[in-house]
Formats: C-alpha cells, sequence, structure tokens
C-alpha cells in the first residue's frame, strides 16, 4: 500500500470560510500489510527501552530492516506517562526514525504503561482495529497472539491510590484468551503459535497464572517471548517445566529475530555489540 499524510493548519476558525494556511506533506510511504498466506515471515523484538533514546537508536542500527517484516516491542517502553510531548520524545519518534513509515509496530503493553497521567490515552497513539492491547495477528505461519499482562502488584498497593482496576480487566482478557483459542480455527491450523506479552510470569494475578498457561498450553502455543526482567533467560519445554512451551525473555540492550516458514522457527537473539546470545529452532508439531 501507498500513504501519505496531510496536515491543513486552520489560521483563523471563522463559522463559514475558515482561513486556512498551506499543507504540510508527509509522503508517499509505502507498507505491507500482514499476509497468512506467505511461506515465511521475519520480525524483530525488542523491550524495555524505558525512555532511552540512545538504547533505541542502538537497537535501531541492531536490526537488518532490509529483511524484518515488522517489529515488536513487549512493553514498558516508559517509566511512565506524563504527556504527549513525553510519549513522542521518549518512544515514538525515536522508534518511528527506524520503522521509517514502511513497517508495523505490534506493541505488548507493559506495567510501566499504566503509570502516569497521560497513560489512558496510550491507545490512542497505538490504536488497534479491537480497541484493545489484547489481539491476535496472522503473519505468514505465525499466529500471533498479543497478550496485556497488567500490572506487577495488587490493585491496592497504596502507591496506586486504588485507581487501579486491573483484576477484573484480566479477567475480561482471560476470557478472550480461552474464546479465542477455542474458536479460531487458524490457532490450530496454523504453522506455529507465538504469544508475545511484557511480563514473563503473566502479571500480577489473584489466583496466580495456572489457568493462563493451562490455556496456552492446550492451544499448542510453540513459543512465548517476553521481556520485564531486563536481562536474558530461555526456558525449554521438559519434564521439570510447568509449561509445554518454550520461553524467551529477552534483554533489555538486546533483539530476537524471528524466522519463520511452514516447517521451522528460529529465534536468534544478539546483543547491541553484534554478539550472538542464543539461538534455538523450534520445528513444527
Amino acid at each position: 500500500y501507498s500513504y501519505e499524510v496531510v496536515a491543513t493548519r486552520v489560521v483563523n476558525l471563522k463559522a463559514y470560510w475558515p482561513d486556512k494556511g498551506l499543507d504540510i506533506r508527509s509522503g508517499p510511504h509505502r507498507f505491507t500489510t500482514f499476509d497468512r498466506m506467505s511461506p515465511a515471515v521475519s520480525f524483530s523484538v525488542v523491550t524495555d527501552t524505558h525512555e532511552d533514546t540512545k538504547r533505541i537508536q542502538r537497537l535501531n542500527q541492531a536490526i537488518d530492516w532490509e529483511t524484518t517484516d515488522f517489529l515488536v516491542h513487549t512493553g514498558d517502553a516508559f517509566h511512565w506517562i506524563d504527556s504527549e510531548e513525553h510519549l513522542f520524545r521518549s518512544w515514538l519518534r525515536p522508534t518511528g526514525a527506524g520503522l521509517a513509515h514502511s513497517k508495523s509496530l505490534i506493541f505488548a503493553r507493559g506495567n510501566h504503561e499504566l503509570r502516569g497521567p497521560f497513560a489512558r490515552q496510550l491507545l490512542d497513539y497505538v490504536p488497534t482495529p479491537e480497541g484493545r492491547f489484547y489481539y491476535a495477528r496472522d503473519a505468514g505461519p505465525v499466529h500471533l497472539i498479543v497478550l496485556d499482562t497488567g500490572e506487577d502488584k495488587p490493585d491496592d498497593t497504596n502507591v496506586y491510590a486504588e485507581l487501579n482496576r486491573t483484576a477484573p480487566y484480566r479477567t475480561e482478557e482471560l476470557d478472550w484468551f480461552r474464546q479465542h483459542v477455542n474458536t479460531t480455527a487458524r490457532v490450530s491450523t496454523a504453522p506455529f503459535r507465538v504469544i508475545v506479552m511484557h511480563q514473563p510470569e503473566w502479571g500480577w494475578l489473584t489466583n496466580g497464572p495456572d489457568a493462563w498457561v493451562g490455556t496456552a498450553d492446550a492451544a499448542g502455543v510453540d513459543l512465548v517471548i517476553a521481556g520485564h526482567r531486563h536481562r536474558f533467560s530461555y526456558t525449554a519445554p521438559g519434564p521439570d517445566v510447568e509449561h509445554s512451551y518454550h520461553l524467551l525473555v529477552v534483554g533489555q540492550d538486546q533483539v530476537a529475530r524471528v524466522d519463520a516458514t511452514v516447517t521451522d522457527l528460529t529465534v536468534a537473539v544478539t546483543g547491541t555489540d553484534g554478539s550472538l546470545v542464543h539461538t534455538v529452532t523450534i520445528p513444527r508439531r
């Protein structure tokens, strides 16, 4: 698709025939939408940039944009969100420099995005057709599920001043997750099922994460990619592991590159210094 953005200044907003200034135009730009019929897909994952614009620049430089179909950010782009200006300055503008008007951004909200006077406006700037922070997309052989793991502390934690209601929100999200994996044919027919979310422990939950883990396992989820811990870890499924999916936690100064075909899914994690941190290949079940 090709598109351009046009903004027209209104000099004097009269009741009739307002005085207008010159148009400002950006573009034309081009991008490719997600294609479930594609035999392969490649995407890059970053996390926990926490307003560090130099870190974002280093991550952008470490990504092979020519061969990356889209970017995933698994949350905590901020410490908290103060204003629109803060949102653009600390994240959207430097991140957009890498996207270059041609790559899509998938954003999984982190716990820090629930904090600050402008936090409730965030969805206006990373909108989804569903109007929420949890949803699913199909990209080539991958069925991608984006989850919102909410806060990492109970709603009654005193610093939240009784303004948080994440417990009922997460209950609604779990209902959606269950319904989605039970009624969406693509969940079972896609070669791979990947979840991206912020907290690898599924966030703070009144009754713990068992219901979420059980739903993911029953759906045959192959890989969960998360952040939150600020350091790398990888857990393979096995007899001593409480889940049947591969769990990859990306560190702050790392890029996880995912390459999937109809037979294999490979993840390579590299540091911004160019070092190879880890690689794993997951065969189709």
